[in-house]
């Protein structure tokens, strides 16, 4: 610690390190910029977190490796470059760098680890190259101020809450490289009003589009061998042994007569739902699948079968069901 010093609101670091070692300058809100020797390597655990007024950072191209937390809650951060030398980008290394607008994420990093930009409120545009493969936990999380985000068609998994709370999100683009879309991977993304997912995606986590009232148009890839979109793009369906389960809808979805199950949370947060229909195809309503639909007046289900929806569906909404007359249910299945 005693090699580290602030002169002037600039940070000094010895000539020869070859690491900027834990805790170096951390809680130092004094330090304003920081130039890094070209003999430094590796950037330690925390070495400039919570330094609240720094607002320059040099990284040279000899630095290889910036590790967990490095620059985390540095607020007054806005722009930063990494250079191409670095290989791997640890996790929270930029968590809750609310001033930083715009990340050119290096073509030698394969992995976007967990929290990496979490909590980045003020990301406007950021470039991520066709070497990642992986975008981790929470990756993106709460990155309230991106508004588009190209995922490069290098990237097989996006985990879980990867883009969570990313509310200016308007549209999305899985490519045909992806197979693995995590729980609440896109969760409450409340501005997002469509989604494009490819042929090759096998696996949608729970929740994955949970809470966007937005959502109006799903578009899945010919040739997908598990998921499919609706007739008129409004609900995602997968594949099941014994029928097809409905498992994303949308504020204006129409539950076709195929359908055999509607999925957890199938409508979770969709603000905007104000009445559905239940075809009598649907043996099984699963968990949370209305859940915050608050605009939900009405749950039309077929003649005769109020009690047989209301062993399905939660308390609550027993309260909205309304038996269909005879020729109405005919006519809407016919349609």
């Amino acid at each position: 610690m005693a090699n580290y010093k602030v002169k002037n609101g600039v940070g000094i670091i010895p000539k020869g390190k070859t690491t900027v070692g834990f805790p170096a300058f951390e809680g130092r809100t004094d330090l304003t910029s920081v130039i890094i020797p070209e003999s430094v390597m590796r950037i330690g655990e925390s070495a400039f977190e919570g330094c609240t007024g720094l607002t320059s950072v040099i990284i040279p191209n000899s630095v290889t490796m910036i590790e967990e937390r490095v620059f985390k809650d540095c607020t007054s951060l806005a722009s930063i470059v990494i250079p191409d030398s670095v290989r791997a980008i640890g996790e929270s290394a930029f968590e809750g760098c609310t001033g930083l607008t715009n990340i050119v994420i290096p073509n030698s990093v394969t992995t976007i680890y967990e929290h990496v930009f979490f909590g980045c409120t003020g990301l406007t545009s950021v470039v991520i190259p066709d070497s990642v493969t992986q975008i981790r936990t929470g990756a993106f999380k709460g990155c309230t101020g991106l508004t588009s985000i190209i995922i490069p068609d290098s990237v097989t998994d996006i985990w879980e809450n990867a883009f969570e709370d990313c509310i200016g999100l308007k549209n999305i683009v899985i490519p045909s490289s992806v197979s693995v879309i995590g729980e609440k991977a896109f969760y409450k993304c409340t501005d997002l009003t469509s989604i494009v997912i490819s042929n090759t995606v096998t696996e949608i986590g729970e929740f994955a589009f949970g809470g966007c009232p937005e959502l109006s148009r799903i578009v899945v890839a010919e040739g997908n061998v598990l998921y499919l979109p609706t007739d008129d793009g409004n609900s995602l369906l997968r594949r099941d042994a014994k029928g097809y389960i409905l498992c994303l809808g949308c504020k204006n979805t129409i539950i076709p007569d195929i359908v055999t199950k509607i999925g957890v949370g199938a409508f979770y947060g969709c603000t905007g739902l104000t009445s559905i229909a239940i075809p009598d195809s649907v043996k099984e309503i699963e968990e949370s699948a209305f859940e915050g639909c608050t605009a939900l007046k009405t749950i039309y289900v077929p003649p005769k079968k109020a009690d047989y929806y209301k062993k399905r569906l939660p308390e609550e909404l027993h309260r909205l069901i309304v038996e269909l007359p005879e020729e109405k249910s005919e006519s809407m299945a016919e349609k």
